[in-house]
């Protein structure tokens, strides 16, 4: 299995069209210094290393002559001027040539670890070309690291054959992309909405209120009393001075009805403050998902079958009740 870390490296590469004259990785040595490279891959449900290549300056080698299929591919250099990986994913290496399928404990097995830098992939391309001076340039995408991350959902893609799974931090929704390994989307395939996560990975596309994210690792942390909150929260309320209003929270997402028709979906956190709102808190912050306004109430009490809100900065009191 591949043991990430949070992944994100801008690569210049020259990708190949309809004149390429091959398909597969190429990586071409421009800095001056002989390199030995080795590629990292996922095969099915597989992670596979390979090593090493030797590439003289100024020259070219050929390592993963196939389609490449989505990707991504991970690649690591070593040479008397190394070109080390500050953020990528670890597979095992050996010093001779090597062929490494699913290794989970590298150093058991009398291999080393090593940081392999991520070369993404786009869809539907066959052909990348890799310059070995551009692996050290700047990140391109940002770094995700979040240790209050509320799980939302999974739902299977719409072949079956894998999951798209969902979870929230400060009111954001983090949709996890495919490309996030098997064993992190088959654990959170496995979660409760509103279990209490700990995630690693980088964002690769965003907006203001969703963003997409590859994700490393995923595991879950000790609950506070937010989370608590947010599971009592869970299910369906009814305004007490309006039937017809009525509210269906699932993990951090609130979906207003009125009169049988939706209103709305806003995604909710519990925290100490809310926008310009400060004190003895807690604070209930929706976000609508349609046009990013946020809405502050103060939790005046919340039980069981029974809610009260404060809405802000107004100070107008809402109740509700669970449905009989």
């Amino acid at each position: 299995m591949i043991r990430s870390t949070p992944t994100s490296l801008f690569l210049a590469m020259a990708l190949g069209g309809p004149t390429a004259a091959f398909a597969g990785l190429e990586v071409c040595n421009d800095t001056g210094v002989l390199q030995a490279v080795a590629i990292g891959y996922q095969r099915g449900d597989d992670s596979v290393s390979e090593g090493w290549w030797t590439i003289e300056p100024d020259t070219c080698q050929t390592p993963l002559a196939r389609d490449l299929a989505g990707g991504p591919i991970y690649l690591h250099a070593k040479s008397p001027d190394p070109l080390p990986a500050r953020t990528g994913a670890e597979f095992c290496t050996s010093d001779s040539r090597f062929t490494i399928v699913n290794s989970n404990d590298c150093i058991a097995m009398g291999h080393q670890i090593a940081l392999f830098h991520a070369i993404p992939i786009e869809e539907g391309e066959t052909h990348v070309s890799v310059q070995l001076s551009r692996l050290s340039e700047s990140e391109a995408e940002a770094e995700l690291i979040r240790n209050d991350a509320v799980f939302q959902s999974c739902q299977p893609t719409e072949d079956g054959e894998a999951l798209t799974c969902a979870f929230h931090a400060g009111g954001i929704r983090y949709e996890v992309g495919e490309d996030t390994p098997a064993s992190v989307l088959s654990f959170l395939g496995d979660l409760a909405p509103t279990a209490p996560l700990a995630v690693r990975g980088h964002i690769v596309a965003e907006d203001d209120l969703i963003a997409t994210v590859r994700l490393s690792s995923a595991q879950t942390r000790p609950e506070t009393p937010s989370d608590n909150m947010l599971l009592l929260l869970q299910g369906e309320w009814v305004s007490s001075d309006d039937p017809n209003e009525r509210l269906t929270i699932v993990g951090s997402e609130r979906t207003g009805h009125y009169e049988g028709a939706d209103t709305g979906t806003d995604y909710l956190s519990i925290q100490d403050s809310c926008s310009e709102e400060a004190g003895a808190g807690p604070y209930l912050q929706a976000t609508d998902s349609a046009h990013g306004d946020v809405y502050c109430y103060a939790i005046e009490s919340l039980e069981k079958t029974d809610l009260s809100l404060f809405y802000l900065p107004r100070g107008n009191l809402l109740e509700y009740h669970r449905p009989e």
